[in-house]
């Protein structure tokens, strides 16, 4: 790899940790504690490639990945043997099984009610009911409690006064502030780096992605913009969830569902604050300031602004 090409992903990892580490700041987590979460992720990452490449299939060669990260070998093996690569895997297979069955219950016609949107449910029942939804989404009908209770923790869905429930949300954890929206956080982060990932790795194969940005908003209309553009946004990302989840494009969990591939696509809204004076002008050559009204008319001449010579 190029100086250059070093230069350019140096600047764009800080780029990319500059909000990170802001987020990690209010969480309390810091260098400390960073650390060994990067050495984590350093051997994850060189054992994954290793397996992509059809080598270190049985058991991770400690050795092989000192030599790629640059970790000692004895600091490698204590990771690998640490069992601890996935440590968010029990929550992150919870939020999985949650979101699809919110999922199925705003796309499947079953679920729905007379004007395409999610029918309340009572709670037991053999066809039309929150048990019958949860067996055919999760594929586990004794999880019917847990998922009740955690659906109603995060305010996914509410008991009506007639004990039916009904769906607020299409998403099990939005990111905020709960253990469930920090698993979201880094789902969310890790899909959108991912993609981006893959399309510089392969570029005749790119996954979509398009950006819009107006880098020059009128301030006035600020407010408008991002009215009008949530709402067109929302009603093209309901109208893909629905293609995504048409029966015919779903296993069920009897065919395995629990281990197919996944597919999505995710649609944000930035805005971004005008960058620091000392970034904004790094690297631009800032022409000489005007010379001081004051000065005489032969010392004007000879200014930085008319190149510093003295000019008859």
């Amino acid at each position: 790899m190029s100086e250059s090409l070093k230069s350019a992903v140096r600047a764009a990892v800080l780029r990319l940790l500059d909000p990170l580490v802001r987020w990690l700041m209010k969480a309390g987590i810091g260098v400390g504690d960073l650390l060994p979460l990067i050495k984590l992720a350093y051997v994850r990452a060189a054992r994954d490639e290793a397996r992509a490449s059809g080598r270190d299939l049985r058991r991770p060669n400690a050795s092989r990945i000192s030599v790629v990260t640059g970790l000692p070998r004895r600091e490698v093996a204590n990771i690998l043997a640490s069992e601890s690569v996935e440590p968010v895997g029990h929550e992150r297979d919870r939020a999985q099984r949650a979101d699809r069955v919110l999922s199925g219950w705003w796309n499947d016609p079953d679920f729905q009610d007379r004007l395409g949107e999610p029918a309340p449910l009572p709670l037991r029942g053999a066809k039309r009911s929150f048990a019958a939804l949860v067996e055919r989404y999760s594929g586990e009908r004794w999880r019917v409690a847990t998922m009740l209770e955690e659906l109603l923790w995060v305010k996914a869905i509410r008991r009506l006064p007639d004990g039916r429930l009904k769906a607020l949300s299409r998403s099990y954890a939005t990111v905020r502030w709960n253990p469930q929206g920090v698993i979201a956080f880094g789902e969310q982060l890790a899909e959108h780096c991912s993609t981006l990932l893959h399309n510089l790795e392969h570029p005749s194969a790119s996954r979509f992605v398009y950006r819009a940005l107006n880098a020059r908003v009128n301030p006035e209309y600020l407010p408008i913009l991002l009215r009008d553009v949530s709402q067109q946004a929302d009603g093209f990302a309901r109208s893909v969830d629905n293609m995504l989840h048409w029966p015919r494009y779903t296993l069920t969990a009897e065919a395995g569902d629990l281990t197919a591939p996944s597919l999505g696509l995710a649609v944000y809204l930035f805005e971004a604050l005008p960058l620091d004076e000392s970034v904004a002008t790094e690297g631009v050559e800032e022409p000489p300031p005007a010379p001081p009204a004051r000065l005489s008319r032969r010392a004007r001449r000879a200014h930085p602004s008319n190149g510093g010579e003295l000019k008859r």
